[in-house]
């Protein structure tokens, strides 16, 4: 539970703060790469302003002139609307759209890579174009990319492991505290089993001596819940100390045909009709005990809350690579608002789990905690006044 506990805590760490460094890095970029494409476009109509104003004075000339003496980052052509006269066009669609609009920007592909281009229209068929090459900017953003996946990545690797440190010492005390609790549960359940026997024996020899006696009836019944409860808390006690359990190979069919079998005289006694149909060869992985604990806990729940004349149903089936095991009574049913909390400790439904009918409110708990072992899942479904099904699916041995 607590190795549970740390990972997702660790796990919220690194997750948050992946996030953060993501949503940094983003902007970082994309202030950079705005920042880079700005300059361009300044140097692009710096360059152009100084071509317009040198044709205005000393015409094309002029053009032919400053291409060659243009910075070797730019290219310069100034070109009629079909690119027929003067200097081959750089962009014609740019071009075109310059000729419509005044003036346009844009980024377009070249053999040596993306170009920026600023056309401006200096006469109603002239166009100038002024482009610049792409190529510096674009390697220093993909630099800039490698810088900040890499320092992300290890950021959040430094990270998980100094949340994994931390949570460790965090959950620390609370574990220590929790073991101590555990202990004593057990410690206690262990030390009152011996009275609870002596109070149950002479509870006995009282109903013996007097048959009529309801006073020694209630106490020789209410010893048996009471070590019903005992048994509970040390089973959880147990559970939770997560101790060394042997797994073996299982026909879980096997297992849970010969765990119902012994709750039949119960349910004759009650007349509630008991089924079990079970596929063979359903081969598990687990603790033949703890399986058997885990079949009487979900039979004697439904049996509590069947009534007489009523059906149990217990089918062991395979499904999806995995092994299932459904018990359906046709008994009170559990709430809608119930079902989610039928697992917890000491939880009890205002019908289908009262005091009157003697569960301690532990039986599902520590079902969940047995079914969690063995790497499966419980589930329940119900509706009130027809019944429950509670499923437990448990993994195929390979």
């Amino acid at each position: 539970m607590f190795s549970k506990a740390r990972i997702r805590l660790t796990a919220w760490y690194a997750g948050v703060l992946a996030a953060f460094i993501a949503l940094l890095g983003t902007a970082v970029y994309l202030v950079e790469r705005h920042q880079l494409f700005s300059n361009v476009n300044h140097g692009l109509h710096v360059q152009a302003a100084r071509v317009i104003t040198g044709y205005s004075t000393q015409g094309f000339p002029f053009i032919i002139a400053l291409s060659d003496k243009a910075p070797s980052a730019y290219r310069i052509s100034l070109t009629d609307a079909t690119g027929q006269t003067g200097q081959h066009v750089i962009n014609q669609p740019s071009a075109q759209a310059a000729l419509m609009n005044g003036s346009d920007m844009r980024t377009v592909a070249a053999p040596g890579g993306q170009l920026r281009v600023l056309s401006e229209r200096i006469r109603p068929t002239l166009v100038l174009q002024v482009a610049r090459s792409l190529e510096p900017e674009q390697e220093a953003l993909d630099h800039l990319l490698v810088v900040l996946l890499l320092g992300g990545g290890a950021a959040v690797v430094v990270a998980t492991i100094g949340g994994w440190f931390l949570a460790g010492k965090a959950l620390t005390p609370v574990q220590e505290a929790f073991e101590r609790q555990n202990a004593f549960v057990a410690d206690a359940s262990h030390e009152l089993r011996t009275p609870l026997a002596v109070i149950r024996a002479n509870a006995e020899f009282l109903q013996e001596s007097e048959p009529s006696s309801e006073e020694a009836s209630e106490i020789v019944s209410e010893t048996d819940r009471l070590s019903s409860l005992v048994d509970s808390l040390l089973a959880v006690a147990r559970g939770d100390t997560n101790g060394a359990v042997a797994y073996d190979e299982l026909d879980l069919g096997a297992v849970v045909e010969g765990s119902a079998a012994s709750m039949r005289s119960l349910a004759t006694e009650r007349g509630i009709t008991l089924d079990i149909s079970a596929t063979p060869e359903l081969r598990i992985r687990g603790s033949r005990e703890q399986l058997r604990q885990l079949v009487v806990i979900l039979l004697d729940n439904a049996l509590r809350y069947t009534g007489s004349g009523g059906h149990v149903e217990v089918d062991v089936t395979g499904r999806d690579g995995s092994a299932v095991v459904a018990v359906t009574d046709t008994g009170i049913g559990i709430p809608p608002e119930a079902l989610g909390q039928v697992f917890e400790r000491f939880y009890r439904a205002d019908e289908a789990r009262n005091r009157d009918s003697g569960g301690a409110g532990l039986g599902l708990a520590i079902a969940q905690k047995l079914v969690d072992e063995h790497g499966g899942s419980i589930a329940a479904e119900s509706e009130p006044g027809e019944g429950s099904t509670f499923t437990v699916t448990l993994p195929l041995a390979h």
